[in-house]
């Protein structure tokens, strides 16, 4: 009972707290947000492609894809995901200046995929196309 009490306690001091002028600056943000997707710009990638060769069953593989807002507008990345559970992309939540660079750093898990590999991360973003796919090749080979 007390335990609950004081999480409602918790919760009124918490509301009361983010009322007023800061309810508003978060609202300014949304918008701000929304108007940037409004306007598509240019994302170039170093590379749209990467072979990692050959691994061992189990074994992870991680490679950082570069890239660069091109455009003339802020670059907003509003997804990304891998093709798959074993490809676990992680990318920057902030939006991008026109000029300024990023990174989406890869992580590919080949346990219990043996063979040829062939993984993508699509990316939907404020561009002309909205989505791209940058794609993850390579083999895996049995542990002995």
């Amino acid at each position: 009972m007390k335990k609950t009490i004081f999480i409602a306690s918790l919760a009124l001091i918490v509301a009361s707290c983010t009322s007023g002028p800061e309810t508003n600056n978060i609202e300014e943000r949304k918008t701000n947000f929304a108007e940037m997707l409004d306007k598509p710009t240019v994302i170039e990638f170093e590379e749209m492609a990467f072979d990692f060769g050959t691994v061992k069953d189990g074994e992870q593989v991680n490679h950082v894809f570069k890239f660069k807002n091109t455009g003339s507008e802020t670059l907003v990345l509003l997804d990304v995901k891998g093709s798959c559970g074993c490809t676990v992309p992680v990318w920057p939540r902030n939006p991008i200046l026109p000029g300024e660079s990023g990174e989406i750093d890869v992580t590919f898990d080949s346990e219990n995929r043996v063979g040829k590999v062939r993984k993508t991360v699509r990316i939907q973003a404020n561009t002309e196309p909205s989505k791209t796919t940058l794609e993850i090749t390579g083999e895996v080979i049995e542990r002995n």
